[in-house]
């Protein structure tokens, strides 16, 4: 065996070794655990902690597990957990080197982008600060929950511009990649591009890395505080977003009267509503024509992620005759994100693929063991990346009432009661209701000052 194969040899088996079995296997069995946590509706943090104790995707842990104490109504685990979050994408992620992440494209394109630790999305960044203010205000700490909100609405401010200085970034190293016109090549693209037209089309973007309900759910939070200027300017902010929305429209309309030092006579419920669960990922293999590359090699694909949608719960909740109205769609906002890295993911998956097909037509030059060597480990190590913070929910909806009755009873899209809500007239409350699936109903209320 000649020098060149045996360092070709060396190569392979010191990255299987030294990267472990995620490049292999992937992440999709953690994934599938976990919801089935959630699902089971438990406050066993079992799962959770032993992920963490990996010191694997922390981030990604740390968010799934801050969301089970939230439904587990245990708001300061919740936010120490998100809080733990917040700090590593601070010092893990923002302000990663270029040498961190020059490492981490080297294992994305030797094995698969499941070997680099999760560096998230922007819009769980948002939800992450969003959560963390409507845990404090449980904990009637409005004042922390101000903070958060504030963070949450500086996220999005800053976000296009750290995305596209993210973005320049890795693509200068691309360029620099002598394989990068390769992987440029039409008939690659084309291929990886038509299996993703049903999916990038046919649905409503919101403007680049802004949630409409972090907007909205701060202004709905400074309603309640009393800064009555701020959120009138947060509302007419969301309004701009969705002009035909009428929650949106009422709520703004309230705040407006209100910044104009005008007397609150009445009182209300908000009642804020999650429902089902937000798009997730699952592998997409892609064949790519072999021409392209040479007839000497027995495989040649790409695994990519791509968005599918999952449960939805109740279409609507209703208090007497209104019925919530949807304030954002988060699948839409995971896909708009999603859309905007997905030349980058296509990229980076296929300097992957030819950096492997190289060293499988290598190998097979070798021989008939080397070519079915370099097969393999192809065929093993091509896996897609499929992680995310998979439990937020589908959509976001409002439905505001006046405090003219006591309970509040609330009931889904068939007239049931869901839940039945003692309040205090004498002021506004907060109902927070979290539905993943049908029968599955959390319940948080919010009443400032009043714990």
């Amino acid at each position: 065996m000649d020098l060149r194969l045996s360092k070709i040899y060396f190569l392979l088996l010191i990255s299987v070794f030294f990267t472990g079995c995620v490049g292999v296997t992937g992440h999709g069995d953690s994934l599938r655990t976990f919801e089935k946590v959630l699902k089971n509706s438990t406050c066993n943090y079992t799962f959770i902690d032993n992920k963490i104790k990996d010191k694997e995707d922390l981030i990604l842990w740390y968010s799934q597990g801050g969301a089970q104490a939230r439904n587990c109504f245990d708001y300061e685990k919740s936010n120490s957990l998100f809080d733990k979050a917040e700090n590593l994408y601070k010092s893990d992620v923002d302000l990663k080197s270029n040498v961190d992440r020059t490492k981490n494209s080297l294992g994305s394109i030797l094995i698969n982008n499941n070997v680099n630790d999760y560096e998230g999305n922007i819009y769980e960044k948002v939800m992450l600060n969003t959560y963390k203010g409507l845990n404090f205000m449980e904990l009637d700490d409005f004042a922390n929950a101000r903070v958060e909100f504030n963070r949450a609405l500086d996220r999005q401010r800053r976000a296009k511009e750290y995305f596209e200085r993210e973005i320049n970034k890795v693509q200068e190293r691309s360029i620099k990649d002598k394989n990068y016109n390769k992987a440029q090549n039409r008939y690659t693209q084309k291929a990886i591009y038509d299996n993703y037209e049903d999916l990038f089309s046919g649905y409503q973007a919101y403007p680049d890395f802004v949630n409409p309900y972090a907007t909205y759910m701060s202004g709905i939070f400074f309603l309640l505080d009393g800064d009555y200027v701020k959120a009138r300017d947060l509302l007419k902010e969301s309004l701009s977003m969705q002009p035909k929305n009428q929650q949106i429209q009422a709520d703004f309309e309230l705040a407006d009267s209100l910044s104009g030092y005008g007397k609150k006579e009445k009182n209300y419920a908000w009642i804020i509503y999650e429902n089902g669960q937000s798009m997730a990922k699952r592998e997409e293999r892609v064949n790519i024509p072999l021409f392209i590359f040479t007839n000497r090699v027995y495989y040649a694909g790409l695994a990519l992620p791509k968005l599918y949608e999952r449960a939805s719960s109740y279409q609507y909740i209703q208090i007497g005759n209104q019925k919530s109205k949807m304030i954002a769609n988060m699948d839409n906002v995971i896909k708009t994100e999603f859309k905007k890295r997905f030349s980058q993911i296509a990229l980076e998956a296929t300097l992957n693929l030819i950096v492997k097909t190289y060293t499988q037509y290598e190998l097979n030059r070798s021989g008939a063991l080397g070519g079915v060597v370099g097969m393999l480990y192809q065929a093993m190590t091509n896996r897609a990346d499929i992680r995310s913070w998979t439990a937020l929910p589908k959509n976001f909806q409002s439905l505001r009432v006046e405090l003219n009755q006591n309970p509040v009873i609330i009931k889904d899209d068939r007239g049931k009661i869901l839940s039945t809500i003692q309040v205090d007239n004498s002021t506004d409350v907060l109902i927070y209701i979290k539905s993943s699936l049908k029968g599955d109903i959390r319940v948080h209320k919010i009443i400032k000052g009043k714990k």
